[in-house]
């Protein structure tokens, strides 16, 4: 591995920790979203039951309990946003890991200082490969539930505000839809807290790599202007 080599090896690691950091900021976002809405559904619940009680308010409160459902939907949407950068997130982090693993292949071992940065930087990028190769997938679950939970709500029209039954089967299954991804975030948060602290170990040490690197660049610029200054004085003269 040329030190031009190991510049290129760590600035793919540097890509890949910044992508999963910011994976992590998403799923962060992810879960606060999904939070929320889990709080308006409640809100719709109550709404729901007490329109159920309720002799003389009963329009009202299924008209509330339509509103909270409507406000569902904006937070399911916002949701699926979420998840669209996290996937984006993780691609790029993935690809930054497999470019960073390729050029790490050629590294020479003939440098023992390199041989060990190479041997503790391919392990760590190993599980952060594996981290995100999981994390994927949950993240596109969590999106299917999230997108059937958005369905429900808008399942809830004018007409079917008067039909109470209607409404609370909705509110069911968003709840269910809704719990499901919110088991599935906090999964998530498990991964890609596990990629992002591997990433930034693996960060750490592709540092150490640019600065050999980079004094080895510094070495053969110093050795090559004795051998210049040599051939210069060596020409003859016209």
């Amino acid at each position: 591995m040329t030190p031009e080599t190991a510049l290129q090896a760590a600035d793919a690691v540097f890509m890949a920790e910044q992508a999963a950091g910011r994976a992590r900021r998403v799923v962060d976002e992810l879960h606060t979203t999904i939070s929320s809405a889990l709080r308006v559904l409640d809100d719709a619940e109550l709404d729901s039951a007490k329109a159920r009680l309720s002799s003389d308010r009963g329009d009202y409160y299924l008209e509330a309990a339509g509103e909270h459902l409507s406000r569902l939907q904006r937070r399911c949407s916002d949701n699926a946003e979420l998840v669209g950068e996290l996937t984006r997130h993780l691609e790029r982090a993935s690809q930054a890991i497999a470019d960073a693993h390729g050029l790490l292949q050629d590294a020479d071992t003939s440098d023992p200082e390199l041989a060990s940065e190479v041997a503790q930087l391919k392990p760590r990028l190993a599980v952060v490969g594996e981290m995100i190769d999981l994390a994927k997938p949950m993240a596109q679950l969590t999106a299917q539930h999230v997108g059937s939970a958005q369905l429900a709500a808008q399942h809830v029209t004018p007409p079917s505000l008067l039909e109470p039954v209607t409404l609370e089967r909705s509110i069911a299954t968003a709840g269910k839809e809704l719990g499901r991804a919110d088991e599935d975030v906090r999964l998530l948060e498990n991964v890609v807290d596990h990629a992002a602290a591997n990433a930034r170990q693996s960060a750490c040490i592709a540092s150490e790599i640019t600065d050999n690197a980079r004094r080895r660049i510094a070495e053969q610029g110093r050795g090559q202007v004795p051998r210049q200054a040599a051939t210069a004085g060596g020409s003859p003269a016209r």
